[in-house]
């Protein structure tokens, strides 16, 4: 019996934003998300607080393991890409021409 692989994908939360302060909830729901959408969910990427206006370095780690992994699929929760210094559309367009990476929000 051969088991196929699912397609990898990444995750990627702003510590500051969870509810309860504990990520594992978060994580869990990413991974369930990823299931029922036909990925093995990877690395969670958290971020703290954006400090500054540069690219947040979770973010910019992120990116660049999807392009070491050729992995095209981030999940994340609803909101943790809004409200930093860098906004949310600029984040998806370097998702998208740097690593051809989608986005998938979910609530929590």
């Amino acid at each position: 019996m051969t088991t196929a692989l699912l397609p990898l994908a990444y995750g990627y939360v702003r510590d500051d934003l969870l509810d309860d302060g504990s990520p594992g909830s978060s994580e869990d729901k990413l991974r369930e998300t990823a299931r029922s959408l036909g990925y093995e969910l990877g690395t969670v990427f958290h971020e703290p607080e954006p400090q500054n206006a540069t690219l947040p370095p979770a973010f910019a780690d992120l990116v660049q393991e999807c392009r070491r992994a050729a992995a095209h699929t981030v999940i994340t929760v609803r909101g943790h890409m809004s409200h930093m210094p860098v906004c949310r559309m600029v984040l998806l367009s370097i998702l998208d021409v740097r690593a051809d990476a989608t986005v998938h929000e979910v609530s929590v």
